[in-house]
């Protein structure tokens, strides 16, 4: 039920005089016929009602009708009880000994055993069970009401089960399956959680405010993966979280969560949640859900649940113990009126106090902006670095001082303004990078849990796992992960595409590529994708499409190659400079692309270039890279030669590319065993030609023999690369001994780099 405010009449028209909504007579109403006389009330409606007879008569009016809708309720339960037993009779659901346990094969829900009821909430009752099959100790939920449950009720417990079924996370409890029971009540089953309410499992040990913040970071991280998700609990408390026996915290009851899958529906009229309609806890509820407006309420609302628990936790208390009415409690909220922590529990840390602060802020804005950053501030605290919240400002402070007593001060506010002014750009630029970092936060966390899938302590992960199922694992979960974040998608597709290119699957590559290049088109073209995120996309595709060409010496389209590689030197010299290592890097390997095509001159002038710009000095490069970038030029300038013909030309270029390459890099690198390859079939073809193959023979040998070794242990025996090497050794190998060398070209390198 919505607490609107005090000039709004509610959806159905005022009651009484219309002084106030309907909504708070109604609550009123409840309260008194609770019988409970603790029960809140609000104090100013119960005045109201002593000088208003039309109010205090619609009051009477809704408490006479609250009573008959009980009475009814509970006749139709009574008569669902006994239609269940009735039924469970039938269906020769036999109860053990004293009539505690209903048996998988004759009770109520298939292949389970039901022991004996463990909790029963506003929606479900959970159950203590053993699933038959496997003698596994499990909870199952049934709905309250079985088959005679409202509509909206169902709905909520379907969704439930739907929203549940997608998280997979260490604090969040792992859902089975689901399904009707034998009298078509819905259920599902649940891993079993043994452990204590989160504030009896705090109180009992007494926890220091560390241990606290431990705790609070693991709940913290649970509802950070599913914010990733999608899904809001909108109903965090300490009942709905328990600590398991290794004091691992694990949040249930996601009954009135919401999700922003479009497969989970959530209609506004007739579906779970109705507009002015409170769904939650109240002592643990945002303000902004206290209004009953769905379209207020986002992931901050869970956020402001975490920091009650943090106060409440820290501190023994709620922020709003001792409210005595509703209408009070969302005073407070609003207004933000609540005892420091520390006034409370002075031993509390002073930033453990401002992130709880932080939480409990009344405007959403002033929370953090994601369950994320809130774990990466608890991080700080245990580790002893700074938090990155902070106590309010002076300026913050001074701002509300001066909203409550404007009139007073508003010829102050007048001169303030122009000083102000000169703070607006900084202020700009610094909510533009906090953005941009919480942005990248947000990705770094969600390709955390992708990868976690990964873990075979966790997911899918096994022991022989290799690592192209690994790269396959992970890319399976890109889509969900990183859905709101096309660009950061793009990023990490091209990387995977990258990997699988490298290891010689080039279809496997060709998705991910295509589909990279095609997202960060549509964000360049739409001004969301940086020039360089482009480019670097366009070489990806670029390569892909001449590594394809050099696999498929039939149907080549090295032209297409050029075309992408063209695009992404453009880019990279309009964003980065013509002196930056990655437009050298670009323009190296567009003139591998003109050469396999026959444009000699060009690759040529390409390379030249290329080799200009680098000896006037780069930017953007440590001195490795630049290094390499050296040895990369020298490698395409011999196999530029060798193309050509100028075998010797070839075989002193690739000599100085095997030093330059070996003096930077790591001793079985890659590009180390390419070159050992390529001289070796350099050395054959010189040997040939001229006629000194007893020499070139001895020389290519260990070439060969090396290439291999490192080929095999970077590549694998399947490597395209490493079938070439192992086939030119297995030739040399047998020239060797019948005394013979046969007389091929050199191949050219593989795909640049």
């Amino acid at each position: 039920m919505g607490v609107p405010d005090e000039t709004t009449n509610g959806a159905t028209g005022p009651l009484g005089c219309g002084r106030f909504a309907r909504e708070r007579l109604e609550l009123l109403a409840a309260a008194i016929g609770s019988g409970d006389a603790g029960a809140p009330v609000d104090p100013l409606v119960e005045a109201h009602l002593v000088r208003c007879a039309e109010c205090a008569e619609a009051v009477r009016a809704i408490e006479a009708d609250n009573a008959l809708l009980s009475e009814m309720r509970t006749s139709v339960r009574k008569a669902a009880e006994r239609e269940a037993e009735r039924e469970a009779a039938r269906d020769g659901g036999e109860r053990n000994g004293a009539g505690s346990e209903a048996t998988g094969e004759g009770g109520p829900i298939p292949g389970y055993t039901l022991v004996g009821e463990l909790h029963r909430g506003g929606q479900g009752a959970v159950f203590l069970a053993e699933q038959v099959a496997t003698r596994r100790q499990c909870a199952v939920k049934m709905l309250l009401g079985g088959r005679f449950a409202g509509e909206r009720e169902r709905q909520r417990f379907d969704r439930e089960v739907e929203v549940v079924a997608r998280l997979r996370h260490p604090s969040i409890v792992t859902l089975y399956e689901s399904g009707r029971s034998r009298r078509g009540e819905p259920w599902f089953a649940m891993e079993l959680v043994e452990g204590e309410r989160l504030d009896a499992f705090v109180a009992r040990l007494a926890l220091a405010p560390f241990d606290v913040a431990r705790l609070v970071r693991a709940i913290a991280a649970a509802v950070a993966y599913a914010h990733r998700r999608g899904v809001i609990h909108r109903d965090l408390k300490p009942g709905n979280i328990l600590v398991d026996r290794d004091g691992v915290p694990r949040i249930l009851d996601f009954g009135v969560a919401r999700s922003d899958d479009a497969r989970i529906e959530e209609p506004d009229e007739d579906g779970t949640t109705k507009r002015g309609e409170f769904v939650g806890t109240y002592g643990y509820a945002a303000p902004e859900q206290l209004l009953g407006d769905p379209e207020q309420v986002d992931s901050r609302c869970d956020l402001y649940a975490l920091g009650v628990i943090l106060y409440e936790c820290l501190a023994g208390r709620r922020p709003f113990a001792g409210v005595r009415s509703i209408g009070e409690l969302v005073a407070l909220k609003s207004s933000g009126s609540f005892p420091r922590p520390s006034s409370v529990a002075p031993a509390i840390p002073k930033d453990l106090e401002v992130i709880a602060l932080r939480l409990l802020a009344a405007d959403p804005a002033r929370r953090y902006e994601t369950a994320d950053a809130l774990v990466e501030d608890l991080d700080r605290v245990l580790d002893g670095r700074p938090i990155r919240a902070r106590a309010d400002s002076l300026g913050y402070v001074i701002g509300k001082t001066l909203r409550r007593h404007w009139i007073a001060t508003a010829a102050g506010i007048a001169v303030s303004i122009a000083l102000a002014a000169a703070g607006v750009a900084l202020a700009v630029a610094y909510t533009n990078a906090s953005r941009e970092r919480m942005r990248a936060e947000r990705t770094l966390r969600a390709f955390q849990d992708v990868l976690e899938t990964t873990n075979p302590e966790l997911g899918m992960g096994t022991s022989d796992m290799r690592v192209l199922e690994f790269i396959g694992l992970v890319e399976s979960g890109l889509d969900e992960a990183l859905a709101s974040d096309p660009g950061q998608l793009a990023e990490v597709l091209r990387t995977i595409g990258l990997i699988h290119l490298g290891f010689g699957s080039i279809e496997e590559a060709r998705g991910p590529i295509e589909r990279a290049h095609a997202l960060q088109r549509e964000g360049f073209d739409s001004g969301r994708t940086a020039p360089e995120r482009m480019a670097a996309a366009a070489l990806a595709l670029a390569r892909l499409r001449f590594v394809r060409s050099a696999d498929d010496p039939a149907s080549p389209d090295f032209a297409a190659s050029e075309a992408a590689y063209r695009e992404a030197l453009a880019l990279r010299e309009a964003s980065l400079g013509r002196g930056h290592l990655d437009t050298i890097d670009a323009l190296r390997q567009l003139a591998s692309a003109l050469r396999r095509q026959g444009k000699f001159d060009e690759a040529r002038a390409a390379l030249d270039r290329a080799a200009e710009r680098l000896a006037r000095g780069v930017t953007g490069g440590a001195p490795r890279a630049i290094a390499l970038q050296e040895a990369a030029i020298l490698n395409a300038r011999a196999a530029l030669a060798g193309d050509e013909g100028d075998l010797p030309s070839a075989l002193e270029a690739y000599g100085k590319a095997l030093a330059a390459v070996r003096a930077t890099a790591v001793p079985d690198d890659f590009r180390i065993g390419m070159t050992h390859f390529n001289l070796a079939r350099t050395r054959v073809a010189l040997g040939a030609r001229t006629g000194a193959r007893a020499d070139a023979l001895a020389d290519a040998l260990p070439d060969a023999r090396e290439a291999v070794r490192i080929l095999r242990l970077r590549k694998g025996d399947d490597a395209a690369e490493t079938k070439r090497a192992v086939e030119l050794l297995a030739g040399l190998e047998r020239s060797a001994e019948g005394g013979a060398l046969d007389g091929r070209e050199p191949s050219t390198e593989p795909a640049p780099r």
